[in-house]
């Protein structure tokens, strides 16, 4: 099933929807958790298997006791609640880099505040996650279309009465800026704003 872009989305066709259901039913079946959702059953399992495949959840003792049986439901239990954001996994378990390193520039640029596009790159770079510095320009350029940042120069000023959240701003393929703690667009390219207006 294709996701709609996240702006579109209503809370409960997305991977967020599925761990929130789990970790308010603690021990649940596929069935229970797609039923909290408007997600297909194929979406669900995918996502639950890469869960456990992960370590985030497992099968109870009952149910693996009792899955030899033709018929019986796998019953699941939560066992690594890692708190309320969704963990990014894949079918196999392995972790979803992909959005690392703009979550990288958003904890970073509240940090050092004032930055050029190459310091924000090198603070937000980890051993596993290498921000390259026309990737930091790029969203430093968009932030600051929408607001979050002021430049002087070249120079970036984060704006800390702009801070909406823990999540960090999205650029969409459409070239718009959204914000995931606002669940808001925040600028647009169709509507044009200029670096010094902010």
């Amino acid at each position: 099933m294709a996701l709609k872009p996240v702006n579109k989305r209503n809370g409960l066709d997305s991977k967020q929807a599925v761990w929130d259901a789990i970790r308010r039913l603690m021990t649940f079946t596929i069935r229970e958790v797609r039923e909290e959702t408007v997600l297909s059953l194929d979406y669900v399992r995918e996502y639950c298997l890469g869960l456990a495949a992960a370590g985030y959840i497992a099968e109870t003792d009952e149910s693996t006791a009792m899955t030899k049986k033709p018929g019986v439901v796998t019953i699941w239990e939560l066992v690594n609640d890692i708190g309320i954001d969704a963990p990014r996994v894949r079918k196999n378990g392995t972790p979803v880099t992909q959005g690392d390193g703009r979550k990288n520039m958003w904890e970073a640029m509240r940090i050092i505040r004032i930055f050029t596009s190459r310091e924000l790159a090198v603070a937000a770079s980890m051993p596993d996650c290498l921000v390259q510095e026309s990737t930091a320009a790029d969203y430093a350029k968009h932030l600051c279309h929408a607001g979050y940042l002021k430049k002087t120069g070249d120079r970036y000023q984060f704006l800390p009465s702009a801070y909406t959240g823990p999540m960090a701003p999205q650029i969409q393929r459409t070239k718009r800026v959204w914000d995931p703690n606002q669940q808001k667009v925040r600028w647009r390219s169709d509507v044009e704003v200029g670096d010094d207006e902010h």
